[in-house]
């Protein structure tokens, strides 16, 4: 083969820097002047709810059809439509299309914008929560030995919390990315944490809303009566439909949000290279006064005009992508570790913390439960042994009332305190010191329960389950949404992301088969609980340790030396009047890299 210059050219492109030097000098500066622009315009309460309400729509509609599976176990398992393996079947179609729709539209973002998709996201979440809440099993008659019907209700449950799992999958990398990218580099901690705090506020409606239509309908209920049963059934199918409705109302205020938000300045500077696009995303986005305009004019056009770069030849994403992640920036390492630690925290998270009922009654056992039930007896929607002839309405209600007390509480007061420490607490600090407590927390629990399982001082393992919902949303939960958005270059930034968090979704998707062969009973909780103790200090050791250089990158600059004369004295009093100034986007994962 003869060897040309354009094949030596071709071979060395990414580093060659005849043809990559000036853009990059270029990017620099249009990254300089918008990120500046941000600084002035501040903390957005637009871009805030924009990404908030989206984040809000998507985990109120996740919680609600959890809820909802034992009043479709109910009404629906009499025909035969619906089995004791339904509600799992469905939790884990609703995990993998939302793991699909994390990569999925984490990559469309980044290939023809984050704008492209503003509300599509939103879109599919409400078609699907609003299909499922008008799903039937159409006309039902018995016949021989059988009840048939025109409809199958599985079939279409089945198809609708897919659609909602692709929604739910997309809004994950659309909320976190839109924040990013739109947050002046002080406020990007806050932004994102506060975005976050979305899924605590949604879990705290979706069961607060659903205590209280419940207890509405069921007021007059006798189940003394002799169509008691029946009305029972009509009562909690008002009640499912009703659930997963009221989910859609923050989707609806999301979708007309989302209509009037730009495209984020720094995919038009980093993809586009167009700084024209950019200062009028800008200017949308700001507060429009004669002041702020000025400011983008003078900032904007100063420097020389570079937008004769968006004509030159850019490299195929594809190209990019792989020079990013195995050429010298090791984009691979980043991507692995912040993976591996979001599939290790949902293990857990979903193992115990994502409100499983089975748990939560397991815990709340004062006594042992009397033999009189018989397992054979208990209805499969009844997950509860203290009371194994409860009504479906006490089930229920039981179910919503727990996870009100000891997890959505703990958890909202989780997701404001971690505000105010986020530009506190280096994010590896931060995430090492929840991440170890969140392990020793589990390993008292499984002592606890061993010792006090359906005792009278079962108090003490209800008490550590709670600090451990809080536990999860001060620490990992929410900086693992938080880094992966901050870590990677805007290029690849929904694709990282998405993929990030598919590998989630993929443990969640692993431990609840595990979890149902595992019991809830004294042992098999124990054991769970230990399992779950010793995942966690694996996952601060992995931070802690950096082995092979698989690491979190620095997104905060280092403590000033003003440190040691904050507050006067005393560790807590530094803490509180000492802040860590975040790095820019582009000062945490530079792309592309100049030659050095």
């Amino acid at each position: 083969m003869q060897l040309t210059w354009k094949a030596i050219r071709d071979f060395w492109s990414p580093f060659f820097t005849e043809r990559d030097a000036g853009h990059i000098r270029e990017r620099q500066r249009r990254d300089e002047r918008i990120s500046t622009i941000l600084d002035r315009i501040g903390f957005s309460f637009r871009v805030y709810l924009v990404a908030f309400l989206g984040f809000l729509a998507s985990s109120w509609s996740l919680i609600a059809v959890t809820i909802v599976t034992p009043a479709l176990d109910f009404i629906y398992n009499r025909y035969g439509q619906f089995n004791p393996k339904a509600g799992l079947v469905l939790d884990v179609v609703t995990l993998t299309a939302t793991a699909l729709g994390m990569v999925l539209f984490g990559h469309i973002a980044d290939r023809v914008g984050r704008s492209a998709l503003y509300g599509f996201e939103i879109i599919i979440v409400l078609a699907a929560v609003g299909g499922a809440a008008f799903a039937s099993a159409g006309f039902i008659v018995y016949q021989g030995t059988t009840w048939k019907g025109s409809l199958d209700i599985y079939a279409a449950l089945f198809s609708f919390r897919f659609f909602l799992g692709l929604g739910i999958g997309a809004e994950y990398p659309m909320s976190a990315v839109i924040a990013a990218e739109f947050s002046p580099t002080k406020w990007r901690g806050v932004m994102l944490s506060g975005v976050f705090l979305a899924q605590s506020i949604g879990r705290l409606l979706a069961y607060g809303i659903g205590l209280g239509a419940l207890r509405g309908l069921s007021s007059g209920l006798d189940f003394s009566a002799k169509d008691a049963n029946d009305e029972a059934k009509i009562i909690m199918d008002i009640f499912w439909r009703l659930e997963l409705a009221l989910a859609g109302i923050p989707a609806i205020l999301a979708i007309g949000f989302r209509l009037f938000i730009p495209e984020t300045p720094r995919f038009y500077s980093a993809v586009k290279r167009d700084i024209k696009k950019a200062r009028e995303s800008l200017t949308m986005i700001g507060s429009r006064t004669p002041e702020l305009i000025a400011d983008i004019e003078r900032i904007m056009v100063s420097g020389p005009d570079d937008t004769h770069l968006a004509s030159i030849d850019q490299q195929p994403w594809k190209q990019m992508a792989y020079d990013y992640y195995f050429g010298r920036a090791k984009g691979w390492k980043l991507l692995f570790a912040i993976s591996i630690q979001w599939a290790m925290l949902d293990i857990v998270f979903y193992g115990v913390g994502m409100d499983n009922p089975g748990t939560l009654a397991a815990l709340w056992l004062d006594k042992e439960p009397a033999g009189g039930g018989g397992a054979g007896v208990q209805p499969s929607w009844n997950d509860d042994p203290a009371f194994p002839s409860a009504t479906i309405v006490r089930t229920i209600e039981n179910n919503l009332v727990r996870t009100l007390e000891l997890s959505s509480i703990a958890a909202i007061a989780g997701s404001l305190a971690v505000i105010p420490l986020v530009d506190r607490l280096s994010r590896k600090t931060h995430y090492i010191w929840t991440t170890w407590a969140l392990s020793i927390l589990f390993a008292c629990m499984a002592i606890s329960v061993s010792q006090t399982y359906a005792s009278p001082n079962h108090t003490i393992s209800m008490v550590l389950y709670a600090l451990a919902q809080f536990m999860f949303n001060v620490g990992p939960n929410t900086l693992t949404f938080m880094l992966a958005a901050e870590i990677f270059p805007t290029e690849v930034r929904g694709t990282s992301y998405g993929i990030a968090a598919a590998c989630g979704k993929i443990g969640a998707i692993i431990i609840r088969p595990v979890i149902g062969r595992a019991g809830k009973g004294r042992n098999g909780l124990v054991t769970v609980l230990a399992v779950f103790s010793v995942i966690l200090a694996v996952m601060a050791l992995l931070v802690w340790l950096e082995p092979f250089g698989i690491a979190f990158p620095r997104v905060q600059k280092p403590r000033p030396l003003r440190w040691k004369d904050a507050g006067g004295g005393g560790f807590v009093n530094k803490i509180v009047n000492s802040y860590l100034e975040n790095e820019s986007l582009e000062d945490i994962a530079p792309w592309p890299l100049a030659d050095d």
